[in-house]
């Protein structure tokens, strides 16, 4: 009453399979010589990459401008909810304010380190 039906059964004989033809070698070259819509495209694209270049450079320096205030103003939204989280990510937007890399934390602490372990 509530089980389904057999379905029947789909048989791969009757599948017709079109026949191929690749180009040869004479046409390829024949058509890699003559001005195809593919390279009138290509040279479109080639021209206006040039113009790429500014607008991907001046977006990155905006990104790198907003990003860190973003990631402070999301810690701070966290910081209620998440106290490490909300922590984490202030602390991490300030270093990237400061433009402080990691390796820069990491002299320090070798220079605290080497400061606290004096031979003398």
């Amino acid at each position: 009453m509530f089980g389904r039906q057999p379905q029947e059964d789909k048989s791969t004989e009757n599948l017709e399979i079109p026949d191929i033809m690749f180009p040869s070698e004479s046409e390829l070259e024949e058509s890699a010589e003559d001005d195809t819509e593919i390279s009138k495209i290509s040279k479109r694209a080639s021209s206006t990459s040039k113009e790429n270049p500014e607008i991907v450079i001046i977006t990155e320096k905006i990104s790198g401008i907003v990003s860190p205030y973003f990631i402070v103003i999301v810690g701070l939204i966290l910081f209620d909810d998440n106290f490490l989280l909300g922590l984490i990510l202030i602390v991490v937007g300030i270093f990237s304010l400061l433009k402080v890399s990691l390796t820069d934390i990491v002299e320090l602490f070798i220079d605290i380190k080497e400061g606290l372990t004096s031979d003398e």
